[in-house]
């Protein structure tokens, strides 16, 4: 046992600080037993062994450290370029050149807009529909796009509408109709009927003659409702600014003077924010205030 122990000893790595005593030892020639110097040169072949595998543990957790490092860096490099782009944009928005208020859609305009476009043809049936269903919902124009048939019935028997929202807000957003809404929809009956029997459930209903069964590009859709809105505002002595969004900010408003309730205003339309909301209401008049503060 004693001499299997002595061997394990013996087969162990020696240390740096030995390895450095042993040195000394055969520089300074303190011994010439041939026993002992071969002892100290196997000792002094252990350590150097031990320092090189010491050394390559080294190497290896460098190496470790090295990429751990690397992705800690690519980690906050990525972080930093997302503030930079988040920064780029806010500075964007800031800068952006604000456009002309649109003018609410009226109903006198509306009228205008629906003789504008009369007609047989498929074209006029479509943009007869798309502005009595931007009148009637208040949702954006490119939200008239993903629109199918199914859901037209929908509006017809139910009295609403699912949107799915194009911007931040709810998904399947359901649009129910007022009670002018609903008047609106029914003048509209034959133009309705007339998509029914052209397409199919489940086909798109803002499509091209030849293919119902793929969506018109937003940029279609919004050149053909605003040339003729363009064409109607000319005929009148103020020439309003309306354009596709003029329904949704005729919508809002007059929602809001019928309820005076902007969190039901909100909600109606799909916003997120109620500061959104309050951007398309204008500030009440002394006598508006008045008439409300008599009425609490």
């Amino acid at each position: 046992m004693e001499k299997k122990k002595k061997k394990k000893e013996t087969n162990q790595l020696i240390t740096k600080s030995e390895v450095e005593s042993k040195l000394d030892i055969l520089v300074e020639g303190q011994t010439n037993n041939s026993k002992q110097l071969q002892a100290i040169r196997n000792d002094l072949q252990r350590g150097f062994i031990g320092l090189a595998l010491r050394n390559q543990e080294l190497v290896e957790l460098n190496k470790e450290l090295t990429q751990q490092l690397g992705i800690v860096v690519s980690e906050l490099n990525a972080i930093q370029q997302e503030r930079e782009e988040k920064e780029i944009r806010k500075q964007a928005r800031q800068n952006r050149k604000r456009l002309p208020k649109r003018e609410p859609m009226t109903h006198h305009i509306y009228k205008e807009l629906i003789r504008a476009a009369e007609g047989p043809t498929y074209l006029s049936v479509r943009l007869r529909i798309a502005f009595c269903i931007l009148a009637v919902t208040g949702i954006r124009i490119n939200e008239l796009l993903p629109l199918k048939v199914y859901q037209l019935e929908t509006l017809i028997h139910s009295n609403w509408i699912a949107i799915d929202r194009s911007k931040r807000g709810p998904s399947n957003h359901k649009a129910f109709l007022t009670k002018e809404g609903k008047k609106i929809i029914e003048d509209r009956k034959k133009d309705f009927e007339l998509i029914f029997l052209m397409k199919e459930s489940n086909s798109y209903v803002f499509t091209s003659e030849a293919n119902h069964y793929q969506m018109l590009s937003r940029e279609t859709i919004t050149k053909d409702v605003n040339r003729a809105m363009r064409s109607v505002s000319n005929q009148f002595t103020d020439t309003p600014n309306i354009t596709s969004h003029s329904f949704r900010v005729g919508y809002i408003t007059q929602l809001w003077k019928d309820t005076k309730d902007i969190e039901f205003v909100k909600q109606a339309i799909g916003h997120r924010s109620m500061g959104t909301t309050s951007s398309y209401v204008d500030i009440l008049s002394d006598k508006e205030r008045e008439e409300r503060m008599d009425q609490i």
